[in-house]
């Protein structure tokens, strides 16, 4: 069904209200195939209404969306566009499985992991090209017990993947996809279906903190 045709049908029982926001919806589509874009997923053309005052992705992605999604799909079924948006496959393995990962927080946290273990196998790499080792047998003095070492839970991570962590389990962004969290840390979608097991929010703001700086851990795995 041709897109107009669609919209009409549509406004046929709807509030008026609804009415504005199909007709929002309908213009920002049009304005994507007018510029020769063929990215019509929910999120870019989510992002483009919600700055004239129309409804956000969380809202779409709910049951009371699905008018929106289907008119969203007419255009793309129409236009030859694609409802969801293609992601570049790098070449190297580890990254196309990191690109494959939607949550940006996990994302940022598996690039950091595997940035790690680039510099530890470079540093075995080196080790392994000394013919020169020297290994000292002297007794190690012990330290004091009451002297423990402070590690920082974020240590390691850039400012970008602790502000991609502080987003993750922002009240914005469970708002904006409709999700509810509970005393354990679980993350539930608009369904009241689990999407995240216990631990993840309470984890994630551990590393980041209450309060946005992030916690100290000691020797004994207390966080300070």
């Amino acid at each position: 069904m041709h897109p107009d045709d669609l919209l009409e049908q549509l406004k046929k029982t709807a509030t008026p209200r609804k009415q504005n926001t199909l007709d929002l919806i309908h213009e920002v589509c049009r304005e994507q195939y007018e510029r020769g874009s063929k990215d019509f997923s929910v999120a870019t053309i989510a992002r483009i209404a919600a700055d004239r005052g129309g409804p956000s992705k969380g809202a779409i992605h709910n049951a009371t969306g699905d008018d929106y999604k289907g008119l969203i799909k007419a255009w793309a079924e129409h236009t030859g566009g694609v409802t969801r948006k293609v992601r570049q496959v790098s070449e190297n393995p580890y990254n196309a499985l990191i690109d494959k990962i939607e949550n940006p927080a996990l994302r940022s946290m598996m690039n950091g992991i595997l940035a790690e273990n680039r510099q530890m196998r470079r540093e075995i790499t080196l080790l392994k090209a000394d013919d020169n080792r020297v290994i000292d047998m002297r007794p190690q003095s012990v330290e004091p017990r009451d002297v423990v070492q402070i590690l920082q839970a974020s240590h390691g991570l850039y400012s970008t993947e602790i502000e991609a962590l502080r987003h993750a389990v922002s009240d914005r962004l469970l708002k904006d996809e409709g999700w509810t969290t509970d005393a354990e840390g679980r993350v539930f979608n608009d369904a009241k279906r689990a999407i995240y097991k216990p631990g993840y929010v309470t984890a994630i703001r551990k590393i980041i903190g209450v309060d946005g700086k992030a916690k100290q851990i000691t020797g004994s795995g207390d966080i300070e």
